[in-house]
């Protein structure tokens, strides 16, 4: 991929209704922190989110995969108290930045998409792997992400997902893979026993991705 020349995220994930997927140079140029993760600690999707994984804890080991700049990670080390904490990213430079801003954290670079022989090395299983929000950029390798989040689920162990929608009613960039919450469950239902669902929408005017499913599932052998 050439480089981007912009200081706009948005510029380096989307462009003419294509994916472009330029995380690493995001990180790098972005003026503005990207999806306002600094927000975290007071969003409402995240505060669910945190409160859902809460209330089906306890978790010993914990992995969150696609944790960009660490704060939903950070919020999980706070309220879950586990013995070990892991946020992946592809972008080393959020690495970088994650490391800096939660040193209770433990940080590390990895491609969830790419075939686990590829990886430099093999993360050991966690009670619980979290994914939020990330599937709009994986869309398009959705078989091996859910082989590979699998992977790193430990025997019995939990896996929480999130993902918002843009109104189900239009086009969007990756629809014909995930046209809705229950083709995505779908995907993970083949490898976890789905235990809880919960979708919510967003009514609120200007609300742009206002379709949410959150769910948990139990890993099967």
């Amino acid at each position: 991929m050439a480089e981007i020349h912009s200081t706009d995220y948005h510029d380096f994930v989307f462009q003419d209704g294509r994916l472009v997927g330029e995380f690493e140079q995001m990180y790098q140029k972005s003026s503005a922190v990207p999806w306002h993760q600094d927000s975290d600690p007071v969003r409402l999707d995240c505060r669910l989110a945190a409160e859902f994984i809460s209330a089906h804890g306890p978790f010993a080991k914990v992995i969150e995969v696609g944790c960009g700049l660490g704060y939903f990670a950070e919020m999980l080390r706070v309220r879950l108290a586990p013995s070990s904490i892991t946020g992946f990213d592809i972008a080393p430079t959020a690495i970088a930045k994650a490391r800096g801003l939660f040193p209770k954290v433990g940080f590390e670079v990895l491609d969830i998409a790419q075939p686990r022989m590829a990886w430099a090395e093999q993360p050991s299983p966690a009670d619980l792997v979290v994914i939020r929000g990330c599937f709009w950029y994986l869309f398009e390798q959705m078989e091996s992400v859910v082989s590979n989040l699998h992977a790193l689920t430990s025997p019995g162990g939990m896996i929480f997902v999130a993902q918002n929608f843009p109104p189900l009613d239009q086009d969007f960039v990756g629809k014909k893979i995930l046209p809705n919450p229950a083709a995505l469950l779908r995907y993970f239902e083949r490898r976890f026993r789905i235990r809880v669902t919960n979708e919510l929408v967003d009514s609120r005017s200007g609300a742009k991705n206002d379709h949410w499913i959150m769910f948990f599932g139990e890993k099967m052998e």
